[in-house]
């Protein structure tokens, strides 16, 4: 942090108001968010707690007097039935049937007199059974046997069903009672178990989420520290500073973003610096072109009027008076050549542009005579149409394939030129390539080569690519020399221009 507090000291009076940073802000921010409802959420279950512990308590309690009253008369009911099944065997066994059973006998008459019995067994004095009698009975349907004393020492077994769903439906009285008691005893321990629990659960959730959210802020902050920095940078003229965030998410996204527009930016500036230096370029143009075409008239005539003026018969003289006029006709005319040059680049007309298809361009610029055969343009299947001005794209196409013919014949090849083009409708432009057989151009003369009367050629003013530049983009478009060699073995130049 202190880094990036001493970098806004020296970029500008509007990175110095800022006295909390965004991480510290974000962290501040998330504790409110958890905190609040965590200290709203500890009141609130402990008044719920409460109000629930005390209908919890009344409720169990009055369920309690029920439970126990109903527990009661299940009791009284078991009662009665063991009562009322002793009764029962104690009269079968007064029974003449009963008492008087031979071996074998039918006793199922007296069952069936008898609706409460399930089973009648008589057994003897050793054990063995004298006579018995059942009723059919459900498969899970169970027997408990009550034994009566019979004469002479025999027993009478009495088998009563055995009320299973009554007893289950006791048992669960009995436990629904128990836990009814069980609440009413810890009525003030259960919400605050529970208020515990809550709190615990919500407070660990908090910190996980402040834990995370400082770590989440320290990855933001110091990304957007690392965007500030670049910009702080780039506004102390550090042209070549750039972001280079990592990753995949948008901040990373930003960054790129940012990046490629500090590119475009140090493209434009270069672009518009260019245009600045062939700017005064062409006032000195104007100027030279304009004092040096006025003397040029004068001289010519005050020369061939001392040529022509001679009337001795010297030969020796007349044939040097005539010779130092012919070497002042041709420098004359090379300085007109000059002016012609100066006059050109101080009077570029302006860009009128228009659609046009790139292929007649092209055409147009091979029928020039000096060009001939030495021409291969290669055209792409689908045909391209630009937005550009037709005048000043051929003046651009013709300097290109001018120089790529002298180059091609000052390294001692016949001077081909190669043209193709084809269209990049991603970046909206047409891509322009002019090839030659030339030595190519050397990687520390590829930035100067489009300075004015910069010039890697024998002959030559060293203009026609500075103002090859200046048409390229004041039309939108840009003028490169590619760094690696062209196919042909020469130089490629690179031209592109917005498309229609």
């Amino acid at each position: 942090m202190s880094k990036s507090k001493g970098a806004g000291k020296g970029g500008g009076g509007r990175f110095q108001g800022r006295w909390m940073s965004l991480q510290v802000k974000v962290v501040v921010g998330l504790l409110i968010v958890v905190l609040a409802p965590l200290g709203a959420s500890a009141y609130l279950i402990d008044q719920i707690g409460k109000i629930t512990a005390n209908f919890a308590a009344s409720d169990a309690a009055a369920r309690d007097r029920s439970m126990t009253r109903a527990l009661a008369a299940y009791r009284e009911l078991f009662e009665i039935k063991k009562q009322l099944n002793v009764e029962v065997a104690a009269r079968l066994a007064t029974l003449p049937a009963i008492v008087h059973a031979a071996p074998g006998a039918d006793l199922q008459p007296v069952l069936a007199s008898e609706g409460r019995a399930a089973s009648l067994t008589v057994r003897a004095a050793d054990g063995s059974v004298i006579a018995s009698a059942a009723r059919a009975l459900p498969a899970d349907a169970e027997v408990r046997p009550l034994e009566q004393p019979l004469p002479g020492g025999a027993v009478l077994e009495v088998g009563f069903v055995k009320p299973v769903a009554l007893l289950d439906e006791h048992q669960a009285l009995a436990e629904s009672l128990h836990t009814a008691q069980t609440v009413a005893r810890v009525r003030s321990a259960l919400p605050s178990g529970i208020r515990f629990g809550f709190l615990a659960l919500v407070g660990g959730a908090a910190v996980a989420a402040i834990f995370l959210g400082v770590i989440a802020a320290g990855r933001v902050t110091r990304r957007i520290e690392a965007l500030v920095d670049v910009a702080r940078a780039v506004s102390r003229g550090e042209a070549e500073a750039r972001a280079r965030l990592r990753g995949g998410d948008e901040m990373a996204e930003l960054g790129g973003a940012f990046d490629t527009m500090l590119d475009d930016l140090g493209r434009q500036r270069g672009q518009i610096e260019y245009l600045q230096r062939i700017g005064a370029w062409q006032d000195v143009a104007r100027r030279l072109a304009h004092e040096i075409k006025n003397p040029l008239t004068p001289i010519q005539l005050a020369v061939q009027q001392c040529v022509s003026s001679y009337q001795g018969d010297d030969p020796r003289f007349r044939r040097l008076l005539t010779d130092a006029g012919e070497i002042v006709e041709e420098e004359i005319a090379g300085l007109r050549r000059l002016v012609d040059t100066f006059r050109t680049l101080g009077q570029l007309p302006k860009v009128e542009a228009a659609a046009i298809e790139l292929a007649t361009v092209v055409t147009d610029v091979g029928h020039d005579p000096q060009i001939g055969d030495r021409l291969v343009v290669r055209a792409p299947d689908s045909p391209v149409q630009v937005r550009a001005d037709k005048l000043l794209l051929k003046r651009v196409l013709a300097n290109l394939i001018e120089n790529g013919l002298h180059a091609g014949q000052e390294a001692g090849r016949r001077g081909q030129v190669t043209v193709t083009w084809t269209a990049d409708p991603a970046r909206g432009v047409a891509v322009i390539h002019v090839d030659d057989e030339g030595k190519g151009v050397a990687a520390d003369a590829r930035e100067r080569i489009f300075e004015p009367y910069v010039t890697t050629k024998a002959t030559g003013t060293g203009l026609g690519l500075a103002i090859s530049k200046k048409i390229a983009l004041e039309h939108g478009g840009e003028l490169d020399v590619a760094a690696a060699p062209a196919p042909t073995g020469g130089a490629r130049f690179v031209l592109t221009v917005p498309l229609a």
